[in-house]
């Protein structure tokens, strides 16, 4: 088998997920007319962030099912990249990439959506839109991967942005407007990178989190005081 190694454009990740975004937002001022008033903005702020932690973990579960050794499941963020992710350094056939790539969009968006509807949870309805536009990714890898021989393998490598392909077959020959072909060689253990924590987070990410938290905070007083 040889490698071929992937990288999304995130350029056009980030666009699609800001049409996903507006589209979802247009969505919801449809279906709850003069309902979605969200006061408390810090708090929607921590609910963001629980519920795509809850997608990354729901990722990290999906890849357990697939994978010999649990160790290999990998979290982390790096928000000055724009991504938490869960990853797997280990192989993976071609349905448990598919299965784990898109377990959070069925559980935390469409499935979220029903009891959203039905009970009128603007909040989880905005939070379910909010999940679809940051899986543009995982969409992307999907609909890439459907299209792959049945033998292929997945593993991530140390790039959140990127991923392998393993195969038999020529896959530099298959093409996607959101995927960029960057490399291929033998397969080999050194795919594997043993030196990844099973959780990181950078430096950055926490910058960016204390700061969110901090206007957030300034912001309400402000509201309150005017």
């Amino acid at each position: 088998m040889k490698y071929y190694k992937f990288e999304l454009k995130m350029l056009w990740a980030n666009i699609f997920s800001l049409v996903l975004f507006v589209l979802g937002f247009i969505f919801l001022a449809l279906t709850y007319p003069n309902q979605i008033v969200f006061d408390n903005y810090l708090s929607i702020l921590l609910a963001m962030i629980i519920y795509l932690t809850i997608h990354e973990l729901i990722h990290g579960i999906s890849f357990m099912f697939f994978c010999k050794n649990k160790g290999n499941v990998k979290y982390g963020a790096m928000l000055e990249k724009g991504v938490l992710y869960a990853m797997c350094q280990e192989r993976i056939s071609k349905k448990g990439t598919i299965i784990s790539l898109l377990a959070p969009t069925i559980v935390l968006t469409f499935i979220a959506l029903i009891p959203a509807y039905i009970f009128e949870i603007d909040l989880l309805a905005m939070l379910a839109i909010f999940n679809l536009a940051g899986a543009i990714g995982d969409l992307m890898m999907t609909a890439f991967a459907i299209k792959m021989p049945k033998d292929i393998k997945y593993i991530d490598y140390d790039n959140v942005i990127g991923f392998y392909l393993l195969s038999k077959e020529d896959l530099s020959k298959y093409k996607s407007p959101f995927l960029k072909f960057v490399e291929s060689g033998k397969d080999s253990d050194k795919l594997i990178n043993k030196n990844i924590p099973s959780i990181y987070i950078s430096k950055w990410s926490w910058v960016i989190f204390v700061g969110m938290l901090l206007i957030s905070f300034i912001y309400m007083v402000l509201i309150n005081v005017i």
